[in-house]
């Protein structure tokens, strides 16, 4: 089952750039559910909505994942929800078809700077 989410009503920061998704021996994983076979790549976003915002983290299978500095919006392209659970403990894994820099988007600001 797939749960792909509405994220209409959201803004996405990065929080970070993209990092190589590797498996346990160091090798980049590759695409192998989604059929492309492409490499895996995760960033960290800040997910804003009206009520509040949530740091995720996002997969994404890309060739060349797309330049990102912290604080930059971002285009989100069919953010999927995908639940498990490990040794009792359930998590969220967020993967995504796209996430690119948008270009002088003007967003939900970010928390004020404390003194």
């Amino acid at each position: 089952m797939k749960l792909i989410l509405n994220s209409e009503s959201m803004q996405f920061q990065a929080a970070s750039s993209f990092e190589a998704r590797l498996d346990k021996d160091g090798v980049h994983r590759r695409d192998k559910s989604g059929g492309t076979n492409l490499p895996l790549w995760a960033v960290k976003l800040v997910a804003w909505s009206d009520a509040d915002a949530e740091p995720i983290l996002v997969t994404v299978p890309v060739a060349d994942p797309p330049k990102v500095s912290q604080g930059q919006y971002v285009s989100v392209e069919r953010l999927q929800a995908m639940p498990w659970v490990q040794n009792g403990n359930s998590r969220v894994a967020f993967r995504a078809k796209t996430v690119v820099p948008t270009n002088g988007a003007v967003g939900k600001p970010g928390p004020a700077p404390s003194n």
